[in-house]
């Protein structure tokens, strides 16, 4: 019995593991610096991003029939890893646009970032269409042990900001805007204000790829609670769980993402989740918090949504 319940609280005791460091930036910065740096968990994350920039490029340039040679692509918090940064270089031969809210480089990133873009190049340059596989730069940057050099290399530019130094970047400079499980940390003013800075940021008919984790990010940790296990909270006990930039998932679904981005100037061209359609099969709406009681079939099966939209 006494396993049994520690094993059915595993999310929070995470979540109580986390709340010390969600009452400030400093804080939250330092939860960021031992977890990352220290600890090095985000050493999944330049294989995940070499899966998913190919998916973002096969299904922008499905939707949209984009050519990614000479393009600018916006990389919007890509996270610790440098994968996206060298991609993106590969895939259109100019270096991206990367902004953060917090400075994520770490040394301790580097070789298996360069190991799995030596594999994901050859792939990733032909879904792109890019002419030639650029080589020289791959060599260029082996036994590279410097990020700020890397970044150099590949041409970014790589801004440190919150929303406000988005409004420094002028208008219609990028080309695509790519993020991946970053949109749901914003609530919908934020997201809002966001999509807005998206659509001027981006050029004429210039294209955002987005994929958001409508999930419960604790059923990664703890299986034991089901994906929407978020939606069962009233909006007053969510607001004490979800503080601060770690612990803070909107609740929004996909729905809500449609009407933001149709509001802030965006045609939404696709929304893509058949990969995840079966997380939430076994969800009853009824045991859900207030208006999520009434989630459709559809709701359910859009766990996670990839966003193809174009800019009016």
């Amino acid at each position: 019995m006494y396993r049994s319940c520690l094993r059915t609280n595993r999310w929070r005791r995470k979540h109580l593991l986390m709340y010390p460091f969600s009452h400030n930036r400093f804080s939250e910065n330092l939860y960021e610096w031992l977890t990352a740096v220290a600890l090095g968990t985000q050493k999944g994350m330049s294989r995940k991003w070499c899966y998913w920039f190919r998916e973002h490029i096969l299904l922008s340039r499905r939707y949209t029939k984009v050519k990614f040679p000479d393009k600018k692509i916006w990389l919007f918090e890509p996270g610790w890893s440098l994968a996206p940064v060298i991609l993106s270089y590969l895939a259109t031969n100019r270096g991206p646009l990367v902004t953060e809210n917090y400075n994520r480089q770490a040394r301790r990133y580097i070789l298996p970032a360069l190991k799995e873009v030596q594999e994901a190049a050859p792939i990733i340059c032909q879904s792109a269409a890019a002419p030639d596989l650029n080589l020289e730069l791959l060599n260029n940057i082996e036994g590279t042990t410097s990020t700020q050099k890397i970044i150099e290399i590949c041409r970014a530019q790589y801004m440190v900001g919150d929303m406000h130094n988005l409004k420094t970047i002028p208008s219609e400079s990028a080309d695509i805007c790519f993020s991946m499980g970053r949109l749901e940390h914003f609530n919908e003013r934020e997201l809002r204000n966001l999509m807005q800075q998206m659509a001027r940021i981006l050029a004429f008919n210039g294209i955002g790829s987005h994929i958001v984790d409508h999930r419960d990010h604790f059923w990664h940790y703890d299986k034991s609670i089901h994906c929407f296990h978020h939606l069962t909270f009233s909006d007053q006990e969510w607001s004490a769980l979800a503080k601060g930039r770690h612990l803070y998932r909107n609740r929004l679904l996909e729905s809500d993402y449609i009407r933001l981005f149709n509001e802030t100037g965006f045609e939404v061209l696709g929304c893509i989740h058949e990969l995840h359609r079966q997380d939430a099969k076994d969800v009853e709406p009824t045991t859900l918090w207030g208006p999520y009681a009434k989630l459709s079939t559809r709701d359910l099966e859009a766990a996670v949504s990839h966003f193809i939209v174009r800019r009016r």
